[in-house]
């Protein structure tokens, strides 16, 4: 083989792994909160469709509608056996507030457990 078809080869493979690597890097997630809830440290959620950035190495979760952040919380991120269906909340009642606890995107591995300050 020529040194120009190597060379073109090398070209095509980077641009494909870049390519690759771009269309998998983490990207704001939506979901929708279908009545007003709560936050485990008390930040309100009005019901509606959220933008959601879970950020790991800051162990934060951050809630957006448009480019207005709505809330941020502290998050932990637990790995599941299986990938969940669709995107979904879980809710727990407290003082008669739906209180979100977990957060599940479709098509992912992992589930958002929303965590008190300082565990």
């Amino acid at each position: 083989m020529s040194r120009h078809i190597i060379k073109m080869t090398l070209y095509l493979g980077a641009a494909v792994l870049l390519t690759t690597a771009l269309a998998m890097a983490q990207k704001a997630k939506t979901i929708e909160i279908y009545t007003d809830a709560v936050l485990p440290n008390g930040q309100e959620l009005k019901a509606g469709k959220y933008n959601v950035a879970v950020d790991e190495a800051a162990k934060q979760v951050t809630f957006m509608q448009g480019k207005k952040t709505v809330a941020t919380h502290p998050c932990k991120v637990v790995e599941v056996p299986t990938k969940n269906d669709c995107n979904q909340v879980r809710y727990t009642e407290k003082e008669k507030k739906q209180q979100v606890e977990e957060l599940r995107f479709g098509g992912e591995r992992r589930s958002i457990l929303l965590i008190q300050e300082g565990m």
